[in-house]
Parts: C-alpha cells; structure tokens; sequence
C-alpha cells in the first residue's frame, strides 16, 4: 500500500468517526451563545472605554486572557441566577459590574467618613 492510499485511508477512518464525535458533544443552546456574546462585547467595549478605570480593565483583561468566553459567560449566568430580579442583563453598566466581579475585580474599600463632631 502506498502512502497516499494510507493517508486516504485514514482521512476517511477520521471523516466517518468526526461527525459521531461532534455530535455526541452538546453544544451550546442559542440562549448561551447570545448571553456569552453579550458578556464579550460588554468586556471589548469597557476595555475600550475611557470612562473605565484602568484596574477594571486590567482585571478584565486577565480574565479573558486566561479563561474561555463560555467560562466567563457561565459564572456571570451564576451571578445573576443568584441574584433574582437584582440584575438587568440588558443593561451594560449592571453586567459590566457583574462580569468584573465574576473575574474577581474588588474595589478598593471606600475610606471611613470622619466622625462628626
């Protein structure tokens, strides 16, 4: 057998087993797919955004550097299935509070106010 037979032979071996292991993997509901491509493009625009302070970018930079968009996207679902009627998912402001949290930004404690005297 000559190698190009061979290699023939095992694209079609690989062509008849890939769509049985695509298929047997669930992929993601159209729902999950929506809320995670809002979660990047809440993310892309606070990365661009001058009214973003830059330890929030950084933290969300990290975050996206090291996690997948759908690992993001599902601790943010978690967030705010916890959080009912808390969280408008339509507004950025909220979701962008929740997506840096969700990557583990904290903002610095405000100072105690002076006691009056």
């Amino acid at each position: 057998m000559g190698m190009g037979r061979g290699m023939m032979l095992a694209g079609a071996l690989a062509a008849g087993l890939f769509p049985a292991a695509v298929q047997a993997q669930a992929g993601p509901s159209k729902a999950q797919l929506a809320n995670a491509a809002f979660v990047l493009r809440v993310m892309s625009s606070a990365l661009q955004s001058d009214e973003v302070e830059q330890p929030v970018k950084n933290k969300l930079f990290e975050c996206l550097y090291s996690n997948s968009v759908s690992q993001i996207s599902g601790a943010v679902d978690k967030v705010v299935a916890a959080n009912p009627g808390k969280v408008d998912r339509k507004d950025a402001s909220q979701m962008l509070a929740v997506i840096a949290g969700a990557c583990g930004y904290r903002p610095p404690a405000a100072p105690a106010a002076a006691p009056k005297k």
